[in-house]
């Protein structure tokens, strides 16, 4: 196992730098180190590629030097942050969702080595008829990996990938690129907030989300001390606040008032149209093996115009599944909570206890405090790091994202993953499943597995045909010969 070291000050010198430190970033990493992968492998490949590995000096796992760089000092730690907060006990993805490169069974492998079968529960999935046929319902892929059970795994899969972990903020990032020659090797500074830098060859944005949290406008005029963004409800929500109206109609929004709920609060769920119900924010055919390569490619093919489109159509604004459902039914059947569909809330007053009067429509509602949880709007500029080296080295931006290159590249040897990659990825580029096939665009892109396709070290993937070829020197040679007789 790899001992993770830190440093806190001075230079560092490393081949790649992945800033960000959550599951796209722990993908990224896996993707780098990983000699192969075998979801996408033969069993003859695999084992010619064990073989290869055996025999062949120089091959199989990448020697890149990788530091990961994250204010929180640890894998995971904003990731954690919100589910904490939240109070999650299960991830919406499925447990063939998650970081691990090398194969997509692991999590589940990992839960059944530890004897924690039980930390995954049916998502439901197993009973929708068009996935019968997939085998992966059957064997437990689908279902649900508790909270717990996936961040063990996350720190158990990062104990065994090389790298060195920098505790501190990127804020700036410095091209060093001799004179602005492509063909000349291209070097980047990450800059911390405490000064210090690390240089290195190749630098992968896996920074989650970024955009500008949305507030409706008819609440923008709510005073300050009675109106918050979900992020911030544990430290602004008081004992005295007992009504709550929450805003949104996502899964989040759903969350926020669970947690207002188990804490004794009578709560408003308000969403400008009803909630949808649905496994996983997008539909199952970006899941499902069989059809996925399809849903990918129609995307790419289209217009950037017509993906900003698409990634706005799939996702469908937030939806919510039937686990959380049956909860939002059952605290409705309480009393407790209430859902109102279709309705602008509107600030009206102030009362002159400080609560809020907010119309509902042709009624109005006063409340103690209110939550937002109406998701983000797309910005990548609102990320400081983002934003200085847009300005040093602007790309055509696309309702918020960046269009870069089919190999995520934004420019030569800087690379983005997660979110940032939505306009190349697709819908899901921000979940799991499209991180991980992201990261595996990258680690290509950065040649880590160029060996596989090698005739002269027996890739697996190489033609094996390829020694009953000549080239055209050997052709030559052959042909003169010829003549002389």
């Amino acid at each position: 196992k790899q001992e993770n070291k830190m440093i806190k000050q001075g230079k560092k010198r490393c081949d790649v730098c992945i800033i960000g430190a959550g599951p796209a970033a722990l993908a990224t990493l896996s993707a780098i180190h990983e000699p192969y992968t075998l979801d996408s492998m033969t069993p003859n490949q695999v084992n010619s590629a064990s073989e290869s590995i055996r025999y062949n000096k120089g091959v199989g796992p990448s020697t890149k030097k990788v530091c990961v760089v994250d204010p929180s000092g640890d894998w995971l730690g904003r990731w954690n942050d919100n589910f904490d907060r939240l109070g999650i006990e299960y991830l919406r993805s499925p447990a063939l969702a998650h970081p691990d490169h090398f194969d997509i069974n692991s999590l589940l492998a990992y839960a059944v080595a530890n004897d924690r079968e039980n930390e995954l529960v049916e998502s439901g999935c197993a009973q929708i008829r068009k996935l019968f046929g997939l085998g992966q319902t059957q064997v437990g892929l689908w279902k649900l990996p508790s909270t717990r059970l996936f961040r063990d795994f996350c720190i158990h899969l990062a104990k065994q990938l090389k790298h060195e972990f920098v505790k501190g903020m990127a804020v700036d990032l410095t091209r060093n690129d001799n004179g602005g020659n492509e063909d000349e090797s291209t070097s980047y500074t990450v800059t911390l907030a405490n000064g210090s830098e690390i240089n290195c060859n190749s630098v992968v944005l896996a920074l989650g989300p970024t955009g500008t949290p949305v507030t409706p406008a008819k609440l923008c005029n709510v005073p300050k001390d009675r109106l918050i963004q979900w992020p911030k409800m544990k430290e602004h929500l008081k004992s005295h606040h007992k009504r709550v109206l929450v805003v949104g109609g996502g899964l989040t929004a759903v969350q926020v008032a669970q947690y207002c709920l188990r804490s004794g609060r009578k709560v408003v769920l308000c969403s400008r149209r009803p909630l949808v119900e649905r496994h996983f924010d997008i539909d199952t055919c970006w899941f499902d093996k069989r059809s996925a390569n399809l849903q990918i490619s129609e995307f790419y093919h289209q217009s950037e115009a017509e993906r900003l489109t698409a990634l706005k159509e799939v996702r469908g604004g937030g939806s919510v599944p039937p686990i959380y459902m049956n909860d939002v039914r059952k605290w409705q059947r309480s009393g407790e909570l209430s859902v109102l569909n279709g309705v602008e809330p509107e600030y009206m007053e102030s009362t002159v206890d400080g609560r809020v009067v907010i119309g509902m429509g042709k009624e109005q509602m006063t409340f103690d405090f209110i939550i937002l949880a109406c998701g983000i709007k797309p910005d990548c500029t609102a990320n400081q790091l983002v934003r200085s080296y847009q300005e040093k080295s602007p790309v055509k931006l696309v309702g918020g994202f960046p269009s870069v290159s089919v190999d995520l590249e934004w420019s030569k040897n800087l690379f983005v993953v997660g979110a940032l990659a939505s306009l190349n990825v697709g819908p899901d580029s921000g979940n799991i499943m499209g991180a991980r096939r992201a990261a595996a665009i990258v680690a290509n892109a950065l040649e880590c597995k160029a060996w596989l396709r090698d005739s002269d070290s027996r890739g697996a993937l190489s033609n094996r045909y390829d020694h009953l070829f000549w080239d055209e020197e050997d052709s030559s040679c052959c042909s003169s010969d010829s003549d002389s007789e």
